[in-house]
């Protein structure tokens, strides 16, 4: 094999190869990518056995064709730090890349050791969906699941729920739940069918999504043990998790004893105010909601301080007391772009749902923190800043 560089294009598809070939130590082979260099296009594959990429380099240089596994590393670093105009040829068992100033060899592997990857050759095809959209929904949807292995599996999971015109991302870690939806254009679908994806493989796939145009048509399609990701250049698998995720319908409820209506930005700022107080402590915040009156946020810490801010908002209902951990209902709050968020509770031990105000396709669900009574003081004890 005999590869003339001349663009970077190589280096960006090796750098979304190279993520996903972190396989086993005792599995030297998959610190590697596997490059083919055949009619006029270089493909890239890497995996870790748990999610596979290829990866497609149209109107190549191929001098020789050709195809061989590359050390991800070695070549790698080096790839990235020459300038174009380069040579990548292969010969016994060795990669050598070279320019006129500079050579390099490095040892490959043996193609037939490499794993065979799956591909979406005979896969159903569930749904096309734009690039900006999937984002989204993975952005609004996923951060409640857990990135490293957890048992029930679902807990590091995320399902993908498909119907006739929509798609929907779900995730939870048992204390709260995070759902996006995103309208279809186009069905593909004709019944609902549900995907279970670690988050791990999601992530990735967030990640291939930011390098790609927003208006990049995305194809999701799957078989029985995979979900594959696909568009012209580029097909991401990711192996299902054989596991059920919970009724997720059953646990959103609609019953409400207090709302409110209030800026979404002005929250995050006086949330992370009052944060500096209880980030070493327990981090409990306090809401203290009054119809037709303003949001009051409190917190406490034994031997650091206290901290009461007030915020502007619309709230109606019933007077409301309530403690929330403010780590959670930050990453709520930053999961979404919307100037203007719309927050229902159910008392002081039932769940509190945020929803963008006028748009139903993202709800996340948080319970609060049962508070001690020393924290819960009479109406008409609250402190006064």
């Amino acid at each position: 094999m005999r590869i003339k560089i001349d663009d970077q294009a190589l280096v960006r598809n090796w750098q979304i190869a190279e993520r996903t070939s972190k396989g086993p130590k005792s599995m030297a082979v998959l610190s590697s990518i596997y490059v083919k260099a055949y009619n006029d296009v270089i493909t890239l594959m890497a995996t870790d056995l748990k999610t596979s990429i290829k990866c497609s380099i149209h109107e190549a240089k191929i001098e020789e064709e050709g195809e061989c596994v590359f050390p991800t590393r070695g070549v790698g670093e080096i790839i990235k730090k020459l300038s174009t105009g380069y040579l990548i040829e292969t010969t016994d068992r060795k990669v050598i890349i070279k320019d006129d100033r500079n050579q390099f060899t490095f040892t490959t592997y043996p193609t037939d050791e490499f794993p065979k990857l799956p591909t979406s050759a005979s896969a159903t095809l569930a749904c096309h969906i734009e690039a900006r959209e999937l984002s989204r929904i993975i952005s609004e949807g996923s951060f409640t699941g857990s990135s490293t292995e957890e048992f029930p599996p679902y807990l590091s999971s995320a399902l993908l729920e498909f119907k006739e015109d929509s798609i929907k991302l779900i995730a939870t870690d048992g204390k709260r739940l995070s759902l996006s939806e995103a309208i279809l254009s186009e069905t593909d679908h004709e019944r609902t069918e549900s995907l279970l994806i670690p988050i791990r493989g999601i992530n990735e796939l967030d990640r291939i999504l930011s390098t790609l145009s927003e208006d990049t048509v995305v194809e999701i399609l799957y078989d029985d043990s995979q979900c594959y990701f696909r568009t012209e250049d580029i097909e991401l698998a990711i192996r299902r998790v054989e596991s059920v995720f919970p009724p997720y319908e059953k646990i959103i409820l609609s019953d409400k004893t207090t709302w409110m209506i209030v800026d979404r930005q002005q929250l995050i700022d006086a949330l992370e105010k009052v944060e500096i107080v209880v980030r070493d402590f327990n981090k409990v915040v306090i809401l203290n909601l009054k119809p037709a009156g303003n949001l009051l946020i409190s917190a406490c810490a034994q031997n650091v301080g206290e901290a009461f801010v007030h915020v502007d908002a619309d709230i109606d209902g019933e007077p409301l007391k309530v403690g929330f951990n403010v780590s959670y209902l930050l990453q709520g709050l930053k999961a979404i772009g919307d100037p203007t968020v719309r927050m229902s509770f159910n008392g002081t031990h039932g769940q509190m749902r945020l929803q963008k105000l006028g748009d139903d396709k993202f709800l996340y669900i948080l319970m609060p923190v049962i508070l001690p009574e020393e924290m819960v003081k009479e109406e008409g004890e609250t402190d006064e800043i």
